[in-house]
C-alpha cells in the first residue's frame, strides 16, 4: 500500500517538475522563436518570392491542384522565413560553412530540415 501511495506521488511531482521545465523553456525560448516565426511569416508573405507569385496567380486556373499548389506555397515561404533567420542570426550560417561546397550544401540542407520541424513543431503547439 505504501509502495502505491509514493508511485503515485512520484507520478505528481514528476509531472509538476515537466510542467515548471516546459513553462520555462516556454517562457524562455519558445516565445521568443514564436515571436520571430510570427514576424518573419509576416514579411515573408507580404513579400512573397516571383515564383511563389507566380504559383499563386495560377491556382484560379488549376483547380484541381489547388491543394498541391498551395502547399508549394508554403514550403517557399517556410524556406523564406529560415533563410531570412539565417541572414539575422550569423551564428546559424557558421553551423553549416564548410570549405567543400557539397558538404557546406548537405549541412545547410540538413539544418533548413531541422529548423523547418521546429517551425511546424511550435505552430502545432500554437494550434493546441
Amino acid at each position: 500500500m505504501e509502495k502505491e501511495l509514493l508511485a503515485l506521488d512520484l507520478e505528481r511531482d514528476l509531472n509538476q517538475i515537466a510542467g515548471l521545465i516546459w513553462g520555462y523553456m516556454d517562457k524562455t525560448y519558445i516565445s521568443e522563436l514564436r515571436s520571430k516565426i510570427n514576424e518573419y511569416r509576416q514579411e515573408c508573405s507580404t513579400h512573397l518570392s516571383n515564383e511563389a507569385q507566380l504559383i499563386r496567380a495560377l491556382i484560379p486556373f488549376m483547380t484541381e491542384e489547388k491543394k498541391i499548389l498551395e502547399f508549394i506555397i508554403d514550403i517557399m515561404m517556410y524556406n523564406d522565413i529560415i533563410e531570412r533567420g539565417f541572414k539575422d542570426y550569423e551564428v546559424l550560417s557558421s553551423l553549416y560553412r564548410d570549405e567543400n561546397k557539397d558538404k557546406e550544401s548537405l549541412k545547410k540542407l540538413t539544418y533548413k530540415l531541422i529548423l523547418f520541424k521546429l517551425i511546424t513543431a511550435i505552430e502545432k503547439g500554437d494550434a493546441n
